[in-house]
Order: structure tokens, then C-alpha cells, then sequence
């Protein structure tokens, strides 16, 4: 209990200490804490305008999109925004037209009052009825919203009338809508300095073009600024050969100055990496704004770039001129807009007075401090350090592996040995995955509660924490049920973890290549696309809700005539469609959608309320994979038919009815690892090739060849048994394979496995993790080598 209230107050204080600093996401944190506080599914926070117009304060991160910060609305069937008294009051109308959540059958509002003759105005949207009990509850909350709420407008020292925009925003707006003049402005002036102009007016031209320019770069910098003050921008490191990043900085700017006149130079720490992570463009940004206020200071003698290591984690930076210097007066003011402007024996002018203030902020947001010496005479040096990470030999082979071709997802990693979770994470970003790295069950379960993941990564020997009892929770959690659970341990607990959840086991050290395909195969899953057809839009919510819930995409029509242009285009995995609909109905809609050769194998599902439709199913017999009643199916039931649909790809045929069958493409499939066989599967049947025989190593695969032709030859070359060099090179020699397509599959490829491959006698390459694209595109190209006679 007192660890509950602890929490409590905790989050309580965060929200008054932003409500007190007058924070512009305030409203947005606000919002979120009551949605999770009273297990809400949405809400967002309007305030009541004199033309009874509502205007948005904030929204919770679940809501709707469209509710921007600012945004105005109008409620035509609201009996609330028309009652003057800014005291509480609640409504729920289901004619309401301003639905705030997708996913939400009840919504419900009230008021509550903000200061004398202001009402706030709350949307609230949960999965279940609001209770009476609720709707009272709710009473104490417009209390609370309309203190927390003065307090904030008071720090901000403004009304309600214009907390649309922050003044962040509103610079953000003003300096995008100024951009696109400007860019007008430089094309037409270089486009008539193509004409025949005398050299006045090219002068001219020169003069416009230029000034242009400088005010596109203050405005890119204004903007920088606007979203360093508000929060919006985040780090983004990247591996780079910080020397060559210097090197080429250098080479810009020494082309840039009069010859003999400035040398630039750089000097490197013997402590210095050859790679770093870092962010390299705001490194990059910094360093030239320095350089530029270094060569204009310094009309003959030297600039040096000095860098080393400060700590492990830490980039110590240098960069003297041999300038005139400035005073210690001009000094207190250097990182101040357009303070350079006003040091009259510069040499030349500032493209942009914002640039050195800009830096700051970097420097600043980086985790790092920035200083600067001087003083006439003797030259100026500007000193400033950055967050980085140093990265070992190890790291390196991983940051190097080609990234491949696809969306990022989120990966939870539960892990408290700091080298180990800094590998995973280095390791998942490189193959497009997002890690949020936590190191004990509270972490974990506020990070389940917050955000949805694609796989949880986890070990089970944890601090303070039995990380089997974890892995329960985290099985029996209503986010995550269906989330798979990879564990990752010292101990062989394999027995255990599996029976409370866990879809695969690595005792460390990790084998990454096969974490990886563990991973490939539940994003290619998650890439499924299910749609759903009904006219009824609770249970089309509910269909929604299902799917998400199961990890797939939801493609949903509320309008059976919509659906075929809808679905033009589109790849799908499932259909689920109810019958009883306005035309077409669901027995037509059927009928169409298999008529169109893209969808001709798509499984669908029937779920329908409709009654006496025995004789009527009859007309599409064949056409559907299953039927479930509405009143007799809830939603885990459903959630669990839509899963064994999917999972119907990740199972090949029976060799012998493969055996039986003539005239098609049969395709012989040599893995041992059973998350690759059904990468491999999955994305040859989604691209109707059926005909798969799966096999464990080189000596079944040389076995299949020799009892039936195959057209195609997928060959893992790493096999126990027999592997894929020898068994490639022992299917050669059966005549009828001498020209039969092997195509090669090889984890971790380097330099020459190519080559290795080539001379065993395979075809063609796929280095692993398999790129989809280019593995189907290869598949069918092999395969239209033969000719199906019909």
C-alpha cells in the first residue's frame, strides 16, 4: 500500500512541478496521467470559446490524431457547450460526433470550471460503460483539472483565450510558412542569371540570391531552436570515422578562404577511436558554426581542431585561432542571437546571427558544456564537450552488418549487465529494431503499460527480482499475452520458461544469428494485414481491437460497397466478413473479392449475427475457411482464430502430398533452424508457392533430390550432418540436377562466401536475415524458368 501511495505523490508532484514552470506539454501529461490513473482508454481537454467552439488544450498520447493542441471543434447534438454554468456537469450522448478514440464503443463528457466564466471542457472514451459510480468519481477529477490547470495558466501569465500555440509553435509555423517564399525567391533569381544580363544587374541578382540564402539558414536555425525549447527533437547516434568528418569539414573550409592566407588543421589524442557514436550531424553543425566565427576572425594565421577522449564517454573538443580576439565584454555575450554582428572588425558578414546560439543548444541537448577564451591579440578558443560512446571490436563487426529493408518495431529488453544490454541494443538497432533497455520488474511493468513492443527480450537472473515470476507476469498481462517472450539467461532454465511462456531460450553467450531470425519471423508476422468488413461500427471496433490485440494490422470498412476499391493494391493475409450488410452483402462480397485473381487464395472468416443462412452459404461453398457466430464467439476466441489463420503460412504441406501432385513448382527447403524454416515459408506461401518441403540438413535435402524433381533448391550452408557445401556439390551430380536452381542461404555472410558458395556449384546468394523483397524477386525469377503446362 505504501509503495502505491508513494507512487502516487510522485506522480502528482510531476504534474504540479509542470503545471508550476508553465511546461507547454503540460496538458498532453495531464491528459495521459488521468487516462491511466482511472483506466480510460482517451481523453482530451477543450476549452469552452464565447461561439460555444471547442478548443483543444491537450490530448492523451491514445487519442485520436487530429485533436491537436490548438485545434477547434464544434459538437452540433452537445447539451453541455451550450449551459453558461462553468460548474461540473457530465453528458453522454451516442449521437455525439466528435469520437476521440478508434477503438472505443462509450464516450462520455463533462465540464469543469478554470477560472471565473472559463469552462474546461473533457472527452473521455473507455472500453466499458461509464457507472454511476464512475460519472461521481469523475466529479472529484474536474475539481483537481481546474486547480492544476489555473496553476499552469498563471505561470505561463496567460489566459485561456490563447493557449492554442506556444510561442515555440508559433515561431515554428510562422518560419515554415517563410521558408517557401524564400526558396521561390532563389530559384527565380538563378534562373535569370541564365539570361544575358549586363554586370550591374547580375551584380544584383548576386545580392538577392545571397540575402535569400541567409534568410533560409536563419530560418532553419529559428526553427532548430523552436523544437530544442520544446522538446522535439531526439538524439540520434551514429557510428562514424570521427577524423574523416573532421578531415572533410576542413577541406570545405579551407576552399572557402584566400590562399595562404588561413591554415586549417586538426589534431588528434592518441586516446581517440578510430569510430565513435555520436550524432553526427549536430557534431557537424557545431563544428562548422565554430569555423565559421574562427576564419572571420582571423584574416591571416591558423586555426587548429584539437580532439580527445575525456572519460569514456566523453568528446573533449578544441578550436584556437590565432585571430585579433574579441573583449571580455563582447566575451559575456558570444552565444547570445546576432551577438557577432555587433564586433565591427569582422571581416565579413554572418550568413546567420543564429548560429553559435544554436550550437549551445547542442551542445547543451548532447550533454555537454561549451565555453569560450579570448581576448585581443591573442586569438580565440572555443571549448566544448559531447556525449558520445566509444565502441569496441566487437561492436564494430555488429555496427557494420547491413541493415535491412523494413519498419522499425519496438523490442523490450529486460537486462542489468550494462555490456550486455549495450550490445543488444547496438545489435537491434542495426537490423531496424527500436530497444528500450530496462533492468528490473518495476521498469518493466511501467514500459508494458506505456508502449506496445513486437518480442520482449529477457534474462532471468535479475537483482531483487525472480525472473521466472517475471516472466509469468509478463505472460498473464493483458498487453502482452501475445507478445513473444525470447529469453536470454546464464541458467538453463529452458524447461521452466518454456511452460510459463517463453517462444524461444539462448543460454549466453548469445547466438545472434539466430536471435535474429527469431525476431524476422515474428515482424514478418506482425506485417500481416487483416480486413474486416461490417456495417455494424461497435462490433467493426471490436473486430479492430481483436486484431491489434493479436499483433496484425487491421484494414477495416464499415461500407461493403467500398471495399474492393479499398483493397486495390493491397496485400492482404485475412479476411473477416459478416453477411448480413446492405449491398453488396457479405454472400456478394465474398463472391467478388475471390474473384479478383490477387485475393483468389485469401483465407476468409465469417463471423456473422445473422440467422438462417444455411441455404444461402451453399452459393459460396468453398470460398471461406470458417464461420463464427457472433453471439457465441467473444474476442479472445476471435483473437485466437485470426492467429491459427495466419500461423497456416508457417506450416509446409505433407512431402507425401507434395509427392502426389504434377505440373506445379515444387520447392525443396534445406534449414535446421526452425525460426528460418518459417521465415522462409511464411513468405513463399503469402506469394503462392504452396509446394515446400522442409528439410533438417544436407543429407535429407540430397535424399528429397533423389526421389523427386524439384524446380527450386533453397540451401542453408550451415548445416549439423551434412552441411550445405558438400550436399549442393553431391545434388550436382545427379543429371537431372546439373541446371536445377540452388540458391545459396548464409547467416553473417563476409567477404568470399559468395565466392565459396559459387564454386559449390549453387546458382545464386542470399546473405541472412533474409530481405523479402529481394528473396521473392530471386524465387520467382528461378522458378518462371519452368514451364507449367496447364
Amino acid at each position: 500500500m505504501q509503495s502505491v501511495k508513494l507512487e502516487f505523490l510522485e506522480k502528482y508532484n510531476y504534474l504540479n512541478s509542470l503545471a508550476e514552470r508553465g511546461h507547454e506539454q503540460f496538458t498532453d501529461e495531464l491528459c495521459d496521467y488521468i487516462v491511466n490513473e482511472f483506466e480510460l482508454q482517451a481523453m482530451v481537454l477543450f476549452k469552452v470559446n464565447d461561439d460555444e467552439s471547442l478548443m483543444v488544450l491537450g490530448r492523451s498520447a491514445s487519442a485520436k490524431k487530429n485533436y491537436t493542441r490548438g485545434a477547434i471543434f464544434r459538437c452540433p447534438v452537445c447539451s453541455l457547450v451550450r449551459e453558461k454554468n462553468p460548474t461540473f456537469q457530465s453528458h453522454s450522448d451516442a449521437e455525439c460526433q466528435m469520437l476521440i478514440s478508434e477503438f472505443v464503443i462509450y464516450e462520455a463528457c463533462m465540464t469543469a470550471k478554470i477560472t471565473e466564466g472559463q469552462r474546461g471542457f473533457i472527452k473521455f472514451a473507455k472500453k466499458t460503460p461509464f457507472l454511476r459510480a464512475e460519472i461521481d468519481n469523475l466529479r472529484s477529477v474536474s475539481e483537481f483539472l481546474g486547480y492544476i490547470l489555473r496553476t499552469w495558466s498563471a505561470t505561463r501569465g496567460e489566459s485561456f483565450t490563447s493557449a492554442g500555440k506556444s510561442v515555440s509553435e508559433i515561431i515554428n509555423d510562422i518560419s515554415q510558412e517563410l521558408r517557401t517564399p524564400a526558396n521561390s525567391i532563389i530559384g527565380f533569381a538563378s534562373l535569370l542569371g541564365e539570361d544575358s544580363l549586363t554586370s550591374s544587374q547580375s551584380e544584383y541578382i548576386s545580392i538577392i540570391k545571397s540575402n535569400a540564402q541567409n534568410l533560409l539558414l536563419t530560418l532553419n536555425d529559428l526553427i532548430e531552436a523552436s523544437k530544442i525549447d520544446s522538446g522535439k527533437i531526439q538524439e540520434n547516434r551514429t557510428l562514424t570515422e570521427v577524423k574523416k568528418l573532421v578531415d572533410d569539414i576542413i577541406k570545405i573550409y579551407s576552399s572557402k578562404t584566400d590562399p595562404g592566407s588561413v591554415e586549417l588543421t586538426a589534431e588528434f589524442d592518441s586516446s581517440m577511436p578510430e569510430k565513435i557514436l555520436v550524432d553526427v550531424p549536430r557534431l557537424k553543425y557545431i563544428l562548422q558554426n565554430i569555423l565559421q566565427h574562427s576564419i572571420r576572425m582571423t584574416e591571416r594565421g591558423k586555426i587548429v581542431i584539437r580532439m580527445a577522449l575525456s572519460g569514456k564517454n566523453q568528446l573533449s573538443v578544441r578550436v584556437s585561432d590565432t585571430g585579433r580576439g574579441i573583449t571580455s565584454e563582447q566575451l559575456k555575450n558570444v552565444f547570445e542571437p546576432f551577438a557577432f554582428s555587433a564586433i565591427d572588425h569582422l571581416k565579413t558578414p554572418l550568413a546567420s546571427g543564429l548560429g553559435l546560439t544554436l550550437a549551445k543548444k547542442y551542445v547543451n541537448f548532447l550533454g555537454g558544456d561549451i565555453s569560450v577564451e579570448s581576448a585581443i591579440g591573442r586569438g580565440t578558443t572555443f571549448i566544448f564537450t559531447l556525449g558520445i560512446e566509444a565502441v569496441s571490436e566487437i561492436e564494430k563487426k555488429i555496427l557494420n552488418l547491413p541493415a535491412p529493408e523494413g519498419s522499425r518495431n519496438k523490442v523490450l529488453v529486460i537486462e542489468d549487465d550494462y555490456a550486455t544490454s549495450k550490445l543488444l541494443s547496438n545489435y537491434l538497432n542495426k537490423w531496424g529494431y527500436e530497444p528500450t533497455i530496462v533492468n528490473n520488474a518495476e521498469q518493466t511493468m511501467i514500459m508494458i503499460e506505456k508502449e506496445k513492443f513486437l518480442a520482449i527480450i529477457m534474462d532471468i537472473v535479475l537483482p531483487n527480482t525472480n525472473g521466472l515470476e517475471l516472466l509469468k507476469t509478463i505472460h498473464e498481462h493483458k498487453h502482452t499475452k501475445n507478445t513473444p517472450v525470447i529469453v536470454c539467461s546464464i541458467e538453463a532454465e529452458q524447461q521452466k520458461a518454456f511452460m510459463l511462456g517463453a517462444v524461444e531460450y539462448f543460454v549466453k553467450p548469445i547466438k545472434y544469428k539466430f536471435l535474429v531470425e527469431v525476431l524476422q519471423s515474428y515482424r514478418l508476422k506482425k506485417d500481416s494485414t487483416v480486413l474486416c468488413v461490417d456495417d455494424d461500427l461497435p462490433t467493426l471496433n471490436l473486430l479492430k481491437e481483436a486484431i491489434v490485440n493479436a499483433g496484425y494490422n487491421a484494414l477495416a470498412e464499415q461500407s461493403s460497397a467500398k471495399v474492393m476499391d479499398l483493397i486495390r493494391d493491397k496485400d492482404l493475409d485475412l479476411a473477416i466478413v459478416d453477411l448480413d450488410m446492405p449491398e453488396p452483402n457479405g454472400f456478394e462480397l465474398i463472391k467478388l473479392i475471390k474473384s479478383d485473381s490477387n485475393f483468389a487464395r485469401l483465407p476468409i472468416i465469417i463471423y456473422t449475427g445473422k440467422e438462417n443462412y444455411q441455404e444461402d452459404l451453399m452459393k459460396i461453398d468453398g470460398l471461406f475457411e470458417d464461420l463464427l457466430s457472433k453471439k457465441s464467439t467473444n474476442i479472445e476466441d476471435l483473437a485466437q482464430t485470426i492467429n491459427e489463420m495466419i500461423n497456416r503460412n508457417d506450416v509446409p504441406l505433407p512431402p507425401q502430398e507434395i509427392a502426389k501432385r504434377d505440373n506445379v513448382i515444387k520447392i525443396l527447403l534445406a534449414e535446421d533452424y526452425k525460426h528460418s524454416q518459417i521465415i522462409v515459408t511464411r513468405l513463399l506461401k503469402k506469394n503462392s508457392f504452396e509446394n515446400i518441403i522442409v528439410v533438417e540438413n544436407g543429407e535429407e535435402a540430397l535424399e528429397n533430390a533423389q526421389k523427386q524433381h524439384f524446380d527450386l533448391i533453397l540451401m542453408d550452408m550451415q548445416m549439423p550432418v551434412m552441411n550445405g557445401f558438400e550436399a549442393t556439390e553431391k545434388i550436382r551430380l545427379i543429371p537431372e540436377y546439373k541446371d536445377t536452381p540452388i540458391v545459396a542461404l548464409t547467416a553473417f555472410a563476409m567477404k568470399g562466401d559468395r565466392e565459396k558458395c559459387l564454386e559449390a556449384g549453387a546458382t545464386d546468394y542470399i546473405p541472412k536475415p533474409i530481405d523479402s523483397k529481394e528473396f521473392i524477386e530471386k524465387v520467382k525469377y528461378y522458378t518462371s524458368l519452368k514451364k507449367v503446362t496447364a
